[in-house]
């Protein structure tokens, strides 16, 4: 429940909308039929190839927050999981992956998460993502969104290759 040990995010009072506002969570299929088809019913559901992408149909919150709290904290899906990175990209060539995310967040806690998920991290968990989604054989790449130029080749990127999954 919200008490779980280990959950920074449990005494947070600043009324912040990660999980009260779930939009674009992107999902395996394996972590949507264990932890979100059941809920399927308030969810828009969107499959962009081999990902799924979650958001609420009336804005509200994510169907595991209760009382100020993750019920699935232990389990949560890699993107929540890698907060406070965000995966924002899943851009697919021929046998090469290249997964991208950044770390624009405004939650006034973010250098204490960022010192309980320290990047190296976070890369990590982006590359069990592709692996879990694409298998071993494609070639993962995991690339952090920086500046302008980093975020206009990436476009670029996402729009030559057609999968763009979050905005």
């Amino acid at each position: 429940m919200s008490n779980i040990p280990g959950n920074p995010c449990v005494a947070c009072t600043t009324n912040q909308h990660c999980c009260t506002r779930l939009s674009g969570l992107i999902l395996t299929q394996k972590e949507f039929d264990a932890l979100f088809k059941s809920h399927a019913e308030g969810l828009l559901v969107r499959h962009a190839d081999k990902i799924v992408i979650v958001s609420t149909r009336d804005g509200g919150a994510c169907p595991h927050w209760s009382k100020g709290g993750c019920r699935i904290y232990q389990d949560r899906p890699i993107d929540c999981r890698i907060f406070p990175y965000i995966l924002t990209r899943v851009i697919e060539k021929r046998n090469k992956v290249k997964i991208i995310f950044h770390t624009r967040t405004d939650c006034p806690q973010k250098d204490i998460l960022y010192a309980l998920m320290p990047e190296a991290a976070a890369r990590a968990l982006a590359m069990e993502f592709g692996k879990n989604i694409f298998g071993e054989k494609k070639t993962i790449i995991v690339e952090r969104e920086r500046g302008l130029f980093s975020q206009l080749r990436i476009r670029i990127e996402t729009a030559i290759s057609r999968r763009r999954f979050r905005p």
